[in-house]
């Protein structure tokens, strides 16, 4: 007989989560408590064109996410790259993934030798095997144990933090270098390292095959789950369902208050797991903003804005504003209007490119309370606490950008480590 799971959350986790389930022969069907699914990689409509808002770049290592976009139908790519640049003393630093290696160089002069090494050597550990670019590896577990009482800032020096640590932690995680641990970094270099891809025909399109042929329930909120003999009671809008198992495919924060019921320990566990907001504008303009050679624009920690680019190689008239870090939280409690962060954006922008509210077509804007995932110290640790506890929870398991790491890759990672052990516990 077809076992029957249910899957908490129809972001990517979840969506992955289904996907694996389906090849593995088990009927899934997804829990969404919204009216679409995406979660935080939906699109939004700006003027007659429908734009991805989160997860738009596709690393080509991306295997996983790749070979579930093939298995849908036609869904061809165009290359995106990584064009970013800094602003260093008054001039403007481009990192460039066309020429990786000399603009790595011009990002880190001036920065100390012993920082160099260091990373150096976090890098190598990631060339030499991929498998430690995601949260969990052996790699920087043994990092973690030795350094994670402390946070990323204490080990590297101010300067190589500000110009390599920040700009990858703000942009990925919506947090400062004193806010992320040494055991967390290789999923966030390992994403420096690819090479990246956008969908040409978008996102919604992906989102629209799946959708066609999984089993969705929209606006299906899921307020608890517990073990009930050989099966899982699920809480679904006040009515309790059973399954023969369930993966809890949400953000920590909220698979924490779904199985506190059931496990006040591993609710306690899960609320470890930190969470920053984050705001996106996208914003068409008359004219290009930024140029071929200069397609986008990181700012420092003092700025509420994060980070400013076009949004395609030949979309310089689209620009996509991210708002995350500490500058940026004071503008995202849901007081500040969307137009008044796009007017905030332009100001900043435009003391390096040119650009003004006269330049607008039009815009839109989307913001998340728990947008960006931060993780937790002493990873390895975590992790296996997590195993630990669902041990006490047959039936029921965890999939989320908290396991593997905050990339789309690395979410459908950890919803195909969760199918793996459903389909080891029933064979």
């Amino acid at each position: 007989m077809t076992r029957r799971f249910a899957v908490v959350g129809g972001g990517v986790s979840g969506i992955a989560a289904a996907h694996y389930l389906r090849a593995a022969g088990i009927d899934a069907e997804i829990l969404e408590q919204s009216d679409r699914i995406g979660g935080r990689v939906g699109s939004c409509r700006l003027g007659d064109r429908w734009l991805d808002v989160g997860g738009k770049n596709i690393g080509r290592r991306y295997r996983r996410f790749r070979a579930f976009t093939a298995s849908l139908g036609d869904n061809p790519y165009e290359y995106f790259g990584i064009n970013s640049s800094q602003v260093r003393d008054g001039k403007i630093v481009t990192f460039d993934s066309k020429r990786r290696w000399s603009s790595m160089l011009d990002m880190v002069r001036h920065c100390s030798k012993r920082d160099l090494f260091r990373f150096a050597r976090m890098v190598l550990a990631i060339r030499r095997d991929e498998a430690n670019g995601v949260l969990g590896s052996p790699y920087f577990d043994r990092l973690g144990e030795r350094f994670d009482d402390r946070p990323a800032r204490s080990y590297f020096g101010e300067e190589f933090c500000r110009r390599i640590i920040r700009p990858m932690t703000v942009r990925m995680n919506g947090a400062e270098p004193d806010e992320v641990y040494l055991g967390n970094l290789g999923s966030n270099i390992k994403m420096v390292l690819d090479s990246y891809d956008q969908l040409t025909l978008g996102m919604k399109r992906v989102l629209e095959q799946f959708s066609a042929t999984a089993n969705v329930r929209l606006g299906a909120p899921v307020t608890s789950v517990a073990p009930s003999g050989d099966k899982v009671a699920v809480c679904v809008g006040g009515a309790e369902q059973l399954y023969d198992g369930v993966i809890i495919a949400t953000t920590a924060a909220l698979t924490s208050r779904i199985v506190a019921h059931a496990s006040p320990s591993l609710s306690a566990l899960l609320a470890r797991v930190r969470y920053f907001p984050v705001a996106l504008v996208l914003a068409k303009y008359k004219r290009p903003i930024f140029t071929p050679a200069m397609r986008a624009i990181v700012f420092g920690e003092e700025e509420p804005i994060s980070n400013a680019g076009s949004y395609g190689v030949d979309d310089l008239d689209i620009v996509r504003y991210t708002f995350s870090g500490r500058a940026a939280r004071p503008f995202l409690d849901g007081n500040t209007s969307t137009e008044a962060l796009l007017d905030l954006a332009e100001e900043r922008l435009n003391r390096y490119v040119p650009v003004t509210r006269a330049d607008r077509e039009t815009f839109t804007g989307q913001r998340f309370t728990h947008g960006l995932c931060a993780y937790t110290d002493h990873i390895g640790r975590f992790r296996a606490a997590l195993h630990q506890e669902l041990r006490n929870l047959p039936g029921i398991h965890l999939a989320g950008d908290y396991l593997r790491g905050a990339s789309i890759e690395a979410c459908f990672h950890s919803a195909e480590d969760a199918v793996g052990v459903v389909s080891g516990n029933l064979t």
